[in-house]
């Protein structure tokens, strides 16, 4: 009876569609009936349904659950085709629960819905295994960027210059001559070449389209020269919570600095480069 007041009311499912959790509750509620399939899941990838329900029994799980349901609303129903930083965190800390990830990897079979809500939410995801597609992820580039003094450097500066770009605003001259300096060190063409991952990878995708919309790089003419102190932050929904976990030279949104949490995880990323 505790599992099926806690179902009541949400709707949702891990990476695939509401209905499967009602499904759940009322078709499989029997632990005896349901044995067997956990039993060969074990050694199997698990049918998504099998996945939630595994998520419902842990506190942990099903609280990030919610919350995922309630942050990713409008990514679930293809209302937006940007990932919001409240989303990419929801996601982030429903991976870390000990069921979580089985959501993200489960199998939908032939369940049109559930394959729908698998793509919409999938740029929203970590990729973990950027080698796979047949290059360096952007985790490992700035690693090896940050091993080299002189590419540390460009990477510092970089980050103090470049705050309109990272919003989507503009490519100042300052900026763009941050990106040519970082571009001419071998470790910084990494930084250039390298495949968006890990919990930024939304993040680093939006900062290189606008890079590649805004900066030009290669014509020294096409760029403005307004002054930094134009830039506005009004409409910044907020500072996402990767800033903490080593983001990529191209993943970095200026934040907000009434927010406590941007703030002292700005202040620790910048002790880093120091």
């Amino acid at each position: 009876m505790e599992m099926e007041r806690g179902a009541e009311g949400r709707g949702g499912v891990g990476f695939a569609p509401p209905y499967f959790q009602t499904c759940v509750m009322r078709c499989c509620f029997s632990a005896l009936a349901l044995l067997p399939w956990v039993l060969v899941a074990l050694d199997a990838q698990l049918i998504c349904w099998q996945a939630v329900f595994r998520c419902n029994v842990e506190p942990e799980c099903d609280l990030a659950f919610r919350q995922y349901v309630s942050a990713c609303e409008d990514v679930i129903a293809g209302a937006t085709k940007q990932c919001p930083s409240h989303c990419i965190n929801a996601l982030i800390r429903l991976n870390d629960t000990r069921n979580g990830p089985e959501l993200e990897s489960c199998d939908c079979k032939q369940d049109q819905e559930c394959l729908s809500v698998q793509r919409a939410i999938e740029p929203c995801l970590p990729r973990r295994h950027p080698s796979e597609s047949g290059g360096i992820g952007c985790m490992e580039a700035r690693q090896r960027c940050e091993e080299n003094p002189v590419c540390h450097t460009s990477l510092a500066a970089y980050l103090a210059h470049c705050g309109q770009l990272f919003n989507g605003r503009r490519c100042s001259s300052k900026c763009k001559a941050t990106i040519q300096q970082m571009l001419s060190i071998p470790n910084g063409e990494l930084l250039n070449q390298c495949i968006c991952d890990g919990v930024e990878r939304p993040f680093c995708e939006v900062v290189k389209e606008n890079m590649s919309k805004l900066c030009s790089i290669g014509d020294p003419s096409d760029v403005t020269h307004t002054p930094d102190y134009s830039y506005d932050d009004e409409n910044d929904e907020g500072p996402p919570l990767f800033l903490s976990r080593q983001p990529s030279f191209y993943a970095l949104p200026a934040c907000k600095c009434e927010c406590p949490v941007c703030s002292l995880t700005a202040v620790s990323h910048l002790g880093r480069l120091a």
